[in-house]
């Protein structure tokens, strides 16, 4: 258990290590879990003690505002490819005030005996009437073997700030390795599909134009918005451009799969604002996310031009006399 509490603090203070993009947006990858075709692989291995891999796991975004007794749907769909279910994973962490409450997944009341190779489905796991299923030992007045409706009653309007989907035991294993697949992770109304999305998405009846630009500008925020898509003098116009790019592009999925992952390579460089959007329309491949100093550059090429052809003109009409 003393193992479980040390992975657990480092979960709650966000030490995270970010991997590979996938489909599921909210999501990032810590410790040792890696981005697969289908689904992610989380390892914890202790076979060998001078190797760090021995934990990881999937934290997911909680919107702000989230209590725990807001909290309606936890759920996983996860499969046991080495070792089995035990020493306290996997599990789900949900922070709470710096501290956790954990939910253990497998069967009850041992949470051993996970079917090997398979894929197990948990359920709903908010409102669990299971003894021990809820670990509430790290706040006061809580214990170790709770359910569900303990924990509300002792947490009920206290303020969410993570949730992890969480793999460390490996070293409760006969072989000190304990690895753990997860496909899916639903929290409230929103299911997380952690499989690598590796085609666009289809374009008939499946792209709303207004509501990804809605959505990627408050993502961007307005001044890194209009800088990727103004054009006008105040770029007060972005938001038309890009529903009206959006709306006549060939592939609307691929064009809006090429500007989100534009924009997280971005992000992942602690820009903001204009230098944001200029590094948006750098990398996304779409010509007509150019940034006003781009715009200008182009104008100003466009110009010379016109004005050499011109002089041209003029010293080929002077020679002809």
């Amino acid at each position: 258990m003393k193992r479980l509490l040390l992975f657990a603090a480092t979960c709650a203070v966000a030490l995270f290590v970010a991997a590979p993009s996938f489909a599921a947006t909210g999501v990032t990858l810590f410790g040792t879990a890696t981005q697969e075709a289908n689904d992610v692989k989380i390892v914890s291995d202790f076979s060998d003690t001078a190797t760090t891999n021995d934990s990881g796991g999937v934290d997911i975004a909680v919107p702000s505002g989230t209590t725990f007794s807001s909290l309606t749907a936890l759920s996983a769909q996860f499969q046991l490819q080495t070792g089995d279910c035990g020493g306290g994973s996997p599990r789900f962490q949900v922070n709470v005030g710096g501290h956790n409450v954990f939910v253990y997944l497998g069967p009850s009341p041992s949470f051993t005996g996970c079917a090997a190779a398979t894929w197990i489905d948990s359920g709903n796991l908010v409102g669990t009437s299971d003894a021990c299923r809820v670990d509430t030992s790290q706040f006061t007045g809580g214990k170790q073997c709770s359910t569900w409706a303990e924990a509300v009653t002792l947490l009920g309007s206290q303020a969410v700030t993570g949730i992890q989907f969480a793999v460390d035991g490996g070293w409760k294993q006969t072989g000190k390795v304990q690895t753990v697949l997860v496909r899916s992770i639903t929290v409230n109304g929103t299911t997380y599909s952690l499989t690598q999305e590796t085609t666009p998405p289809p374009t008939t009846g499946k792209v709303n134009p207004a509501k990804f630009c809605k959505a990627l500008r408050t993502k961007m925020g307005s001044a890194a918005f209009n800088e990727l898509w103004g054009t006008n003098t105040n770029a007060k116009n972005g938001f038309g451009k890009c529903v009206s790019t959006v709306a006549h592009a060939r592939n609307a999925g691929k064009t809006e799969q090429q500007i989100t992952d534009a924009l997280t390579s971005c992000v992942a460089k602690g820009l903001k604002g204009g230098p944001l959007g200029a590094c948006v329309a750098a990398r996304d491949g779409v010509a007509a996310t150019q940034t006003e100093a781009q715009e200008r550059k182009s104008a100003q090429a466009g110009s010379k031009k016109k004005q050499h052809g011109q002089s041209a003109t003029k010293k080929g009409h002077g020679k002809k006399k």
